[in-house]
């Protein structure tokens, strides 16, 4: 089976067609409709979404059956399963898919109709990518027929999508999802679309009544009121309530970070004006290069030789350090006043706190900074708004490290964390016991564990795929501690490097590390 084409049943005969490189958007339209065309011919009409008219009488399929109490002030809805039942996906298999016995559901596809279900089909929010009709679960997540097959195309793609206005700003949307492929793949990825979620194609208890939910919040029909009947293989799933305590502890944490960031939140949350600043700064940045040529050729021991006979900064080096020191030095104050309000953190040990602080400081750096990092145009920018490309910064550091953060810098970009789930992470970096000497570890555990369960609440109450996207963060919590150790190593070497860092003695001492 091909993996990367999620070894749907919806796939074509003769294999997915594939898009040229210079497709129009018309081009891109009439691919859709040969996907939609196609999974009509083979298995019916789309399954509808959720219609008024169809209130009374939704069913899911012959397993599960649906009452509407349409007398009572409130729907209730109830979910019945028969007690033989020993499988969470909702359909058979299609008759097209033949990668197992025929009560194995398709890997990609958990909802795909059969056609004697044709006119009993699941009810499936709209499509997370393009908002049309949804035709089942694909790699991961509810999407239409058309926007699976551009997935499954993208993954195939050898050269890399253009954003057609340039700022990756184009809107995805029923009717809008053929202009600009880059916005669509970087919306795919942003519902937690990928080629490792194709053999999550279980369609779950706790699914069908999320979907139930949010059929009924698009409606705006009044509240739906839950009547679960849990078989015994599904007792551990339990439908989200609020939690008081985590909402207030989100909420405090998000907004110390808006308070760390004072005058610069607007600026920090502004990704049109960071783009357009990175943006400029490159095209002056590629001009420069035209007129002078580079002056990346010039290693460290001949630039110090050179700037120890003439004092002159060739290829402002010593500009960059200056300002790099300056901005880090400022925001030292901020960062340490963030963690006092992490609750329980200033009741630790004063060394405990100093050495969470020092071995922290890049993580915590990195997951709020990479908004100011363009992967695209190589370009970094500070919240003083000075900016430096990427070949700048590599006469300083080590240029694989400036390539392995950029790269990071990207993963990051694709998750889009909410500035609330940015705050969080920070405080769960803040607080790793496991690189650092500590006189009462088990406090310092005790604070991270109940941040890690407020993320993980806000998630679920954030995001569809609520689990395959808190292990998407834990995933780059773990990958950032190679980062974390490379940079110290670095850090070791600008001390030794640049002399003038001896006029920043608290950025010293945050190394020290």
């Amino acid at each position: 089976m091909d993996a990367e084409s999620g070894g749907s049943a919806l796939s074509s005969p003769s294999g997915p067609t594939t898009m040229s490189e210079g497709a129009s958007p018309q081009e891109r339209k009439i691919q859709d409709i040969k996907e939609e065309d196609m999974y009509s011919n083979e298995h019916g009409s789309y399954m509808p979404c959720f219609t008024p008219e169809s209130e009374e009488n939704m069913e899911f399929v012959s397993q599960t059956s649906l009452r509407v109490d349409s007398t009572s002030e409130k729907f209730k809805v109830t979910v019945k399963r028969p007690c033989s039942s020993t499988t969470d996906d909702v359909m058979t298999t299609s008759p097209a898919y033949s990668g197992g016995d025929s009560c194995q559901a398709s890997p990609d596809s958990a909802l795909q109709p059969t056609p004697s279900s044709s006119s009993s089909t699941p009810l499936l929010p709209p499509c997370r990518v393009c908002g049309e009709k949804a035709s089942g679960f694909h790699y991961g997540v509810n999407t239409c027929e058309a926007c699976k097959g551009f997935f499954r195309r993208s993954l195939r793609r050898k050269t890399e999508y253009k954003c057609v206005k340039s700022d990756r700003s184009c809107t995805i949307a029923p009717g809008k999802r053929n202009g600009c492929p880059l916005c669509r793949y970087n919306k795919c990825l942003a519902v937690g679309m990928s080629k490792e979620a194709i053999k999550t194609g279980r369609y779950t208890h706790e699914k069908r009544t999320r979907d139930i939910r949010e059929i009924k919040r698009l409606q705006n029909q009044v509240e739906v009121k839950e009547e679960v009947k849990e078989s015994p293989s599904e007792a551990h799933e339990k439908t989200i309530i609020v939690n008081e305590e985590f909402e207030r502890l989100a909420e405090h944490m998000d907004n110390a970070q808006k308070t760390m960031y004072g005058p610069l939140l607007g600026f920090w949350t502004n990704q049109k004006a960071i783009f357009k600043l990175t943006n400029d700064y490159a095209e002056a940045f590629r001009l420069k290069l035209e007129m002078f040529g580079s002056m990346n050729n010039l290693s460290k021991e001949e630039y110090q030789q050179f700037y120890s006979q003439t004092g002159i900064d060739l290829d402002n080096r010593l500009m960059l350090v200056t300002n790099f020191a300056s901005n880090m030095e400022k925001n030292i104050t901020k960062f340490v006043t963030f963690t006092k309000t992490i609750p329980g953190f200033a009741t630790l040990p004063l060394e405990d706190q100093a050495s969470l602080v020092k071995s922290s400081r890049f993580e915590f750096w990195i997951f709020g900074f990479w908004k100011f990092i363009n992967t695209e145009r190589k370009v970094l920018t500070g919240p003083a708004r000075n900016c430096y490309h990427s070949s700048e910064l590599c006469n300083v550091w080590d240029k694989d490290f400036v390539v392995a953060l950029f790269n990071f810098a990207q993963t990051l970009h694709n998750l889009q964390m909410t500035d609330m789930e940015i705050a969080l992470v920070r405080c769960i970096c803040l607080t790793y016991t496991d690189r650092c000497e500590l006189k009462n570890p088990e406090k310092v555990e005790e604070i991270q564990w109940k941040m890690l369960m407020c993320l993980q609440y806000v998630v679920e109450k954030n995001h569809n795929n609520s689990e395959r996207y808190f292990s998407r963060i834990m995933d780059r919590l773990a990958a950032v501690r190679n980062l974390t150790d490379w940079s110290n190593k670095i850090a070791q070497e600008v001390k030794l490097d640049w002399p003038i860092l001896q006029r920043h003695p608290l950025l010293l001492e945050m190394m020290s590390m």
